[in-house]
């Protein structure tokens, strides 16, 4: 809402001037304001009811998780096997 108190309207060049700058400023931070509220309510749109995630970053995200896991599980079988086989050898030796 335009405050009309602060505008003086006058015919010298130093009002006009004061009248342009107050209104590029005024313009200046509704735009601001503007770009502030757009990147909150985007912010909320994404984090507020949960992330929203496109189909190919959840896919993405699922087959990094997937590998992840694989890999993991991979590693502790073979360090699982590798222990009983050392243990069996150590057995086998002693016996």
């Amino acid at each position: 809402m335009v405050n009309w108190s602060r505008i003086r309207l006058s015919y010298s060049d130093h009002t006009g001037d004061k009248v342009k700058n107050w209104l590029q400023e005024r313009w200046r931070s509704w735009r601001v304001a503007r770009a502030e509220r757009d990147v909150l309510a985007a912010y909320r749109a994404d984090y507020g009811a949960g992330v929203h995630l496109h189909w190919w970053e959840r896919l993405r995200a699922g087959v990094g998780l997937f590998f992840v896991v694989t890999l993991l599980g991979a590693g502790l079988t073979l360090l699982v096997g590798m222990f009983f086989v050392g243990l069996t050898i150590l057995i086998e030796t002693l016996v």
